[in-house]
């Protein structure tokens, strides 16, 4: 595989610190500043692999919605039922990981949230604040660096043209 051309690597740079630097400000507003690590991940699929399946609006935000109810959802068990926090967390993310495979939106930076949803204590609104204002930060600056050379997405699921034809993924 050769370098990517300049081009892209500025897009890599610029829009990885863009990105995170209006997420952190986002999350400033919130009491949950650790979501931050895992989006940083995702930038590095975002901006380095955009064509990639993990790279796709479905798995970037689907991954990251789905990962982080299976994590709220394992906290309320560990609350509810008590038992080795480890044990919980363990399963948390290996159910995340099944339940994004099985509605094709894995997103491997996503893996982390059921582990920052424990490590913060976070509630259900951590859906609101922090998860949303991140996920909306990161689409719109991805959207915007990686549309500017050519459309944006690949992928298994059908995708529409400008006049609402199918195109082929």
């Amino acid at each position: 595989m050769k370098p990517p051309p300049p081009r892209r690597i500025a897009v890599q740079i610029f829009g990885t610190a863009g990105a995170l630097l209006l997420a952190n400000h986002a999350l400033s507003f919130t009491q949950h500043p650790w979501l931050l690590p895992s989006l940083g991940g995702s930038c590095v699929i975002l901006f380095g692999m955009p064509r990639g399946i993990m790279a796709q609006p479905r798995s970037f935000i689907g991954g990251h919605l789905l990962a982080t109810i299976t994590g709220l959802a394992f906290r309320v068990g560990h609350a509810t039922f008590g038992g080795p926090l480890a044990l919980w967390i363990a399963f948390a993310v290996g159910t995340a990981l099944a339940v994004m495979s099985v509605t094709r939106t894995i997103h491997s930076p996503a893996g982390a949230n059921p582990v920052v949803v424990f490590a913060e204590g976070a509630d259900w609104d951590f859906l609101l604040a922090p998860l949303l204002p991140g996920l909306a930060t990161l689409f719109l600056v991805a959207w915007m660096a990686n549309n500017a050379p050519s459309p944006w997405g690949t992928g298994p699921w059908p995708r529409f043209g400008l006049r609402g034809t199918l195109r082929p993924g």
